[in-house]
Parts: structure tokens; sequence; C-alpha cells
């Protein structure tokens, strides 16, 4: 587990630093002049907690000491779950730019609410367009954040 953890917090910590080099160039809340955060807000803060959280996970993995390392199993049913999730939201940020945020986000929420739930499907649809439109609703109108892209953009 040693080495797993080690491994991941040094991905983790390059993701994050990416992200805050990205995001640093996003327009600033006097670029708007509404008082609005500007859309590099929350990717920044994020960005900067997964750093934090990386270097502690590091740190606690550099510590642990042989007797204390416990191997972990790749290939479980738990994991296969994890691995075809990670894969199902990778397909789904390669297909955001072209679909467009609406239609990817019901599409990724229908999926995922009935293969971890398993519910009504006209249930999980309702819920997968309510919370869609939310989400759209607070990036686009409290946030300022333009999320009309795609191929069905409206």
């Amino acid at each position: 587990m040693k080495k797993g953890n080690i491994i991941s917090s040094v991905i983790v910590m390059i993701i994050g630093i990416y992200v805050l080099v990205v995001c640093s160039g996003y327009p600033t809340a006097e670029a708007y002049g509404t008082g609005v955060p500007g859309p590099g807000l929350w990717p920044i803060a994020v960005a900067a907690l997964m750093v934090v959280a990386a270097i502690s996970l590091l740190i606690k993995a550099i510590r642990t000491k042989p007797e204390d390392d416990t191997p972990i199993a790749m290939w479980t049913e738990g994991t296969r779950r994890v691995y075809i999730t990670m894969a199902a939201l990778v397909v789904y940020v390669a297909v955001l730019g072209f679909l467009g945020f609406l239609l990817s986000t019901v599409v990724m929420l229908f999926g995922f609410i009935q293969w971890f739930a398993k519910k009504n499907p006209l249930i999980t649809l309702l819920i997968s367009v309510i919370c869609t439109a939310a989400i759209y609703g607070v990036f686009k109108f409290l946030l300022n954040v333009p999320v009309d892209f795609g191929l069905f953009a409206i």
C-alpha cells in the first residue's frame, strides 16, 4: 500500500498543480465587474486542496514502516466498479466538448444512478434532468461561467 499511496499522491499532486496553472489564467472577479468570483475560484480551491491532501498522503506513506505496510488487492469486485466508473468519467470528459454540458451530463448522471442505485428509469431521468438544470443554472447565472458549448448548446 505504501507504493500505491506514493504513486497516487504524486499523480494527484501533478493534476492539482496542472489545474492551478491552467485556472490562474481564467478571468477574475474584476474582469466581470459584477462581483461574481469568476470561473477559476472553485477549480483553484479544489486543486489547492488536492495538492495539500496529496502532500499529506505522501508524507504519511513515506513514514509508513515496512511492518505496517499492507498489500492492496488491485482486482476485486469493488475495484472493478471503481475502474469502470473512472473509465466512464474519462469518456464523459472526452465527449463533453462535442455533445455539450447538458446532454453529456444528463446521460452520465442517468447511467451512474441506474448503475449504482438501480432506480425506476423515469425517476432516474427526472433526477438527472433536474440536477443538470440546477448545475447549469448555478454556473450560468450565479457564477457567470459559460456552459453553452457543444453540439446541442442552447
